[in-house]
Protein backbone atom coordinates (compact mmCIF):
# COMPACT_ATOMS: atom_id res chain seq x y z
CA UNK A 1 0.00 0.00 0.00
CA UNK A 2 1.02 3.58 -0.11
CA UNK A 3 0.64 6.65 2.24
CA UNK A 4 -1.92 7.53 0.37
CA UNK A 5 -3.92 4.66 0.72
CA UNK A 6 -3.54 4.97 4.80
CA UNK A 7 -4.67 8.65 4.69
CA UNK A 8 -8.08 7.41 2.10
CA UNK A 9 -8.48 4.79 4.84
CA UNK A 10 -8.68 6.65 8.01
CA UNK A 11 -10.67 9.35 5.87
CA UNK A 12 -7.68 12.21 7.00
CA UNK A 13 -5.46 14.87 5.33
CA UNK A 14 -1.93 13.84 4.27
CA UNK A 15 0.94 16.12 3.67
CA UNK A 16 4.71 15.43 1.82
CA UNK A 17 5.11 12.42 -0.92
CA UNK A 18 3.21 9.29 -1.80
CA UNK A 19 5.43 6.49 -1.53
CA UNK A 20 4.94 2.40 -0.47
CA UNK A 21 4.62 1.79 3.05
CA UNK A 22 5.78 -2.05 3.84
CA UNK A 23 6.19 -2.20 7.61
CA UNK A 24 4.98 -0.45 11.30
CA UNK A 25 7.43 1.29 13.68
CA UNK A 26 7.58 3.37 16.60
CA UNK A 27 8.70 6.69 17.08
CA UNK A 28 11.81 5.26 18.97
CA UNK A 29 13.02 2.43 16.09
CA UNK A 30 11.68 4.45 12.71
CA UNK A 31 12.24 1.97 10.06
CA UNK A 32 12.23 2.95 6.65
CA UNK A 33 8.90 3.11 4.42
CA UNK A 34 7.26 2.38 7.74
CA UNK A 35 4.00 3.88 9.45
CA UNK A 36 4.48 5.41 12.79
CA UNK A 37 2.06 7.72 14.91
CA UNK A 38 3.04 10.44 17.77
CA UNK A 39 -0.24 10.94 20.30
CA UNK A 40 1.19 14.24 21.75
CA UNK A 41 2.98 17.49 20.60
CA UNK A 42 6.55 17.98 22.32
CA UNK A 43 9.89 19.62 21.07
CA UNK A 44 11.55 16.24 21.33
CA UNK A 45 9.41 13.90 19.25
CA UNK A 46 9.63 17.35 16.79
CA UNK A 47 12.98 17.09 16.32
CA UNK A 48 13.09 13.17 16.14
CA UNK A 49 10.94 13.67 12.98
CA UNK A 50 12.92 16.66 11.67
CA UNK A 51 16.22 14.80 11.85
CA UNK A 52 15.48 10.33 10.76
CA UNK A 53 16.75 10.13 7.40
CA UNK A 54 14.59 7.47 7.31
CA UNK A 55 11.58 7.53 4.67
CA UNK A 56 8.28 7.16 6.78
CA UNK A 57 5.32 8.14 6.66
CA UNK A 58 4.06 9.68 10.53
CA UNK A 59 0.40 9.98 12.14
CA UNK A 60 0.22 12.87 14.51
CA UNK A 61 -1.48 15.72 16.56
CA UNK A 62 -2.89 18.79 14.91
CA UNK A 63 -0.16 20.81 16.51
CA UNK A 64 2.13 19.45 14.38
CA UNK A 65 0.76 20.44 11.06
CA UNK A 66 3.05 22.83 9.17
CA UNK A 67 5.89 21.98 11.14
CA UNK A 68 7.58 18.65 10.31
CA UNK A 69 9.16 17.56 6.97
CA UNK A 70 8.32 13.78 6.48
CA UNK A 71 4.80 12.61 5.28
CA UNK A 72 2.52 13.08 7.82
CA UNK A 73 -1.34 12.62 8.59
CA UNK A 74 -3.08 14.48 10.44
CA UNK A 75 -5.13 13.10 13.26
CA UNK A 76 -7.31 13.90 16.30
CA UNK A 77 -6.40 10.51 17.82
CA UNK A 78 -3.24 9.15 16.36
CA UNK A 79 -2.91 6.01 18.59
CA UNK A 80 -6.36 4.85 17.44
CA UNK A 81 -5.94 5.71 13.81
CA UNK A 82 -2.65 3.59 14.62
CA UNK A 83 -4.64 0.90 15.99
CA UNK A 84 -7.00 1.18 12.66
CA UNK A 85 -4.33 1.15 10.35
CA UNK A 86 -2.41 -2.31 12.13
CA UNK A 87 -6.06 -4.29 12.29
CA UNK A 88 -6.90 -3.20 8.35
CA UNK A 89 -3.53 -3.79 7.15
CA UNK A 90 -1.15 -5.94 9.00
CA UNK A 91 -3.34 -8.26 11.53
CA UNK A 92 -3.17 -11.70 11.47
CA UNK A 93 -6.40 -12.84 13.08
CA UNK A 94 -7.89 -13.09 9.44
CA UNK A 95 -5.60 -16.82 9.03
CA UNK A 96 -7.45 -17.95 11.98
CA UNK A 97 -10.75 -19.78 10.43
CA UNK A 98 -12.85 -22.48 10.13
CA UNK A 99 -12.95 -25.35 13.21
CA UNK A 100 -10.12 -27.43 14.45
CA UNK A 101 -10.67 -31.21 13.93
CA UNK A 102 -9.97 -31.74 17.31
CA UNK A 103 -12.26 -28.94 19.14
CA UNK A 104 -15.85 -31.47 20.67
CA UNK A 105 -18.88 -29.54 19.57
CA UNK A 106 -22.34 -30.47 20.75
CA UNK A 107 -24.61 -31.24 17.92
CA UNK A 108 -26.94 -29.40 19.67
CA UNK A 109 -24.39 -25.82 19.57
CA UNK A 110 -25.22 -23.10 16.90
CA UNK A 111 -22.38 -21.77 15.23
CA UNK A 112 -22.18 -18.45 13.05
CA UNK A 113 -21.11 -18.00 9.87
CA UNK A 114 -17.09 -17.15 9.98
CA UNK A 115 -16.29 -18.31 12.98
CA UNK A 116 -12.66 -19.63 14.36
CA UNK A 117 -12.79 -22.75 17.11
CA UNK A 118 -8.97 -23.82 17.71
CA UNK A 119 -7.65 -27.02 18.92
CA UNK A 120 -8.91 -29.00 21.89
CA UNK A 121 -11.91 -26.83 22.65
CA UNK A 122 -15.18 -27.96 24.11
CA UNK A 123 -18.54 -26.89 22.77
CA UNK A 124 -21.32 -27.56 25.36
CA UNK A 125 -25.23 -28.14 24.27
CA UNK A 126 -27.63 -25.33 23.29
CA UNK A 127 -24.66 -22.96 22.93
CA UNK A 128 -24.74 -20.26 20.41
CA UNK A 129 -21.60 -18.10 18.95
CA UNK A 130 -21.94 -15.43 16.61
CA UNK A 131 -20.82 -14.68 13.60
CA UNK A 132 -17.39 -14.13 13.13
CA UNK A 133 -16.20 -14.95 16.39
CA UNK A 134 -12.90 -16.51 17.37
CA UNK A 135 -12.25 -19.38 20.44
CA UNK A 136 -8.98 -19.81 20.62
CA UNK A 137 -7.26 -23.12 21.54
CA UNK A 138 -8.36 -25.29 25.16
CA UNK A 139 -11.57 -22.99 25.80
CA UNK A 140 -14.20 -24.23 27.39
CA UNK A 141 -17.55 -23.27 26.61
CA UNK A 142 -20.50 -24.69 28.43
CA UNK A 143 -24.07 -25.54 27.95
CA UNK A 144 -26.61 -22.58 27.17
CA UNK A 145 -23.84 -20.21 26.55
CA UNK A 146 -24.87 -17.46 24.60
CA UNK A 147 -21.56 -15.32 22.97
CA UNK A 148 -22.64 -12.76 20.43
CA UNK A 149 -20.70 -11.60 16.82
CA UNK A 150 -17.18 -10.37 16.71
CA UNK A 151 -16.05 -11.62 20.20
CA UNK A 152 -12.31 -12.58 20.51
CA UNK A 153 -12.02 -15.44 23.01
CA UNK A 154 -8.08 -16.03 23.80
CA UNK A 155 -6.88 -19.45 25.14
CA UNK A 156 -7.75 -21.25 28.13
CA UNK A 157 -11.01 -19.52 29.17
CA UNK A 158 -13.70 -21.08 31.03
CA UNK A 159 -17.42 -19.89 30.16
CA UNK A 160 -20.66 -21.20 31.85
CA UNK A 161 -19.50 -23.18 34.78
CA UNK A 162 -21.37 -23.46 37.86
CA UNK A 163 -20.54 -20.87 40.65
CA UNK A 164 -18.70 -21.16 43.93
CA UNK A 165 -22.28 -21.03 46.55
CA UNK A 166 -23.03 -23.04 49.23
CA UNK A 167 -25.37 -23.43 52.34
CA UNK A 168 -24.41 -25.48 54.91
CA UNK A 169 -26.52 -28.23 56.11
CA UNK A 170 -27.63 -29.45 59.75
CA UNK A 171 -24.54 -31.39 60.08
CA UNK A 172 -22.10 -27.89 58.76
CA UNK A 173 -21.26 -29.69 55.42
CA UNK A 174 -21.74 -27.19 52.83
CA UNK A 175 -24.13 -28.20 50.15
CA UNK A 176 -23.28 -26.53 46.69
CA UNK A 177 -26.55 -23.93 45.25
CA UNK A 178 -27.14 -25.77 41.88
CA UNK A 179 -26.31 -23.05 39.50
CA UNK A 180 -29.01 -23.65 36.44
CA UNK A 181 -28.99 -19.55 34.59
CA UNK A 182 -26.63 -19.37 31.66
CA UNK A 183 -23.92 -16.82 30.76
CA UNK A 184 -24.94 -14.31 28.45
CA UNK A 185 -22.30 -12.47 26.25
CA UNK A 186 -22.59 -9.71 23.67
CA UNK A 187 -20.91 -8.05 20.25
CA UNK A 188 -17.45 -7.12 20.24
CA UNK A 189 -16.44 -8.61 23.38
CA UNK A 190 -12.57 -9.88 24.11
CA UNK A 191 -12.04 -11.79 26.63
CA UNK A 192 -8.26 -12.84 27.90
CA UNK A 193 -6.36 -15.92 28.46
CA UNK A 194 -6.96 -18.28 31.30
CA UNK A 195 -10.35 -15.69 32.54
CA UNK A 196 -13.55 -17.61 33.86
CA UNK A 197 -16.94 -16.65 33.79
CA UNK A 198 -19.54 -18.84 35.98
CA UNK A 199 -23.22 -19.29 35.07
CA UNK A 200 -25.29 -17.86 36.85
CA UNK A 201 -27.46 -19.35 40.04
CA UNK A 202 -31.09 -18.74 38.95
CA UNK A 203 -30.96 -15.92 36.30
CA UNK A 204 -27.82 -14.94 33.72
CA UNK A 205 -23.55 -13.84 34.31
CA UNK A 206 -23.96 -10.59 31.74
CA UNK A 207 -21.45 -9.07 29.56
CA UNK A 208 -22.32 -6.34 27.25
CA UNK A 209 -21.47 -5.07 24.07
CA UNK A 210 -17.85 -3.86 24.14
CA UNK A 211 -17.25 -4.84 27.06
CA UNK A 212 -12.88 -6.12 27.01
CA UNK A 213 -11.70 -8.82 29.95
CA UNK A 214 -7.91 -9.20 30.03
CA UNK A 215 -6.39 -12.05 30.76
CA UNK A 216 -6.70 -13.99 34.05
CA UNK A 217 -9.71 -12.55 35.79
CA UNK A 218 -12.38 -14.04 37.70
CA UNK A 219 -16.33 -13.16 36.78
CA UNK A 220 -18.23 -14.98 39.49
CA UNK A 221 -22.01 -16.19 39.20
CA UNK A 222 -24.96 -13.10 38.33
CA UNK A 223 -22.34 -10.46 37.38
CA UNK A 224 -23.67 -7.97 35.00
CA UNK A 225 -21.09 -5.83 32.92
CA UNK A 226 -22.09 -2.80 31.31
CA UNK A 227 -21.40 -1.59 27.65
CA UNK A 228 -17.37 -0.18 26.80
CA UNK A 229 -16.42 -1.31 30.34
CA UNK A 230 -12.58 -2.55 30.84
CA UNK A 231 -11.70 -5.54 33.45
CA UNK A 232 -7.97 -5.79 33.93
CA UNK A 233 -5.92 -8.64 34.71
CA UNK A 234 -6.43 -10.73 38.12
CA UNK A 235 -9.59 -8.68 38.93
CA UNK A 236 -12.12 -10.47 40.52
CA UNK A 237 -15.63 -9.73 40.71
CA UNK A 238 -17.64 -11.75 43.37
CA UNK A 239 -21.06 -12.95 42.45
CA UNK A 240 -23.85 -10.05 41.90
CA UNK A 241 -21.53 -7.63 41.49
CA UNK A 242 -22.94 -4.74 38.58
CA UNK A 243 -20.37 -2.97 36.71
CA UNK A 244 -22.20 0.10 35.14
CA UNK A 245 -21.04 1.41 31.59
CA UNK A 246 -17.37 2.83 30.44
CA UNK A 247 -15.70 2.00 33.84
CA UNK A 248 -12.03 0.48 34.48
CA UNK A 249 -11.12 -1.66 36.96
CA UNK A 250 -7.45 -1.95 37.26
CA UNK A 251 -5.36 -4.70 37.94
CA UNK A 252 -5.71 -6.85 40.99
CA UNK A 253 -8.54 -5.67 42.10
CA UNK A 254 -11.23 -7.56 44.60
CA UNK A 255 -15.13 -6.32 44.53
CA UNK A 256 -17.02 -7.96 47.29
CA UNK A 257 -20.20 -9.43 45.83
CA UNK A 258 -23.43 -7.55 45.33
CA UNK A 259 -22.09 -4.42 44.96
CA UNK A 260 -22.45 -1.83 42.18
CA UNK A 261 -20.11 -0.01 40.35
CA UNK A 262 -21.48 3.51 38.79
CA UNK A 263 -20.81 4.48 34.90
CA UNK A 264 -17.57 5.79 34.43
CA UNK A 265 -15.55 5.00 37.84
CA UNK A 266 -12.60 4.06 37.86
CA UNK A 267 -11.33 1.71 40.30
CA UNK A 268 -7.51 1.81 41.33
CA UNK A 269 -4.94 -0.97 41.44
CA UNK A 270 -5.47 -3.67 43.91
CA UNK A 271 -8.07 -1.59 45.75
CA UNK A 272 -10.83 -3.97 47.70
CA UNK A 273 -14.21 -2.55 47.15
CA UNK A 274 -16.49 -3.03 50.09
CA UNK A 275 -19.12 -0.60 49.60
CA UNK A 276 -21.11 0.72 46.25
CA UNK A 277 -19.37 2.91 44.20
CA UNK A 278 -20.88 6.08 42.66
CA UNK A 279 -20.71 6.75 39.07
CA UNK A 280 -17.97 9.50 37.85
CA UNK A 281 -15.80 8.30 40.77
CA UNK A 282 -11.95 6.98 41.28
CA UNK A 283 -11.66 4.67 44.12
CA UNK A 284 -8.58 3.56 45.65
CA UNK A 285 -7.28 1.12 47.99
CA UNK A 286 -8.07 -1.47 51.10
CA UNK A 287 -10.91 -0.83 51.60
CA UNK A 288 -11.25 1.33 49.06
CA UNK A 289 -11.87 4.98 49.77
CA UNK A 290 -12.88 7.64 47.08
CA UNK A 291 -9.85 9.58 45.74
CA UNK A 292 -12.13 11.78 42.93
CA UNK A 293 -15.64 12.33 42.51
CA UNK A 294 -15.40 13.81 38.97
Amino acid sequence: MKSSDIALFLNCKIYGSDFNITSYATLSDIKDSSVIFVKKYSEEYLNILNTCPKKFVAIVVPEYEGKIKCTYIVSQDPRLSFIRVLNKFYSKDHSHTGIHVTAIISESAIIGEGVYVGANCFIGDNVVIGDRTKIFPNTVIMDDTIIGSDCYVKSGVVIGQPGFGFENDEKGIPIHFPHLGKVIIGNNVYIGANTTIDRAALEDTFLADNVKVDNLVHIAHNVHIEENSLIIAHAMLGGGVHIGKNCWISPNVAIKQQIKVGDKALVGLGAVVIRDVDANTVIIGNPGKTLIKK
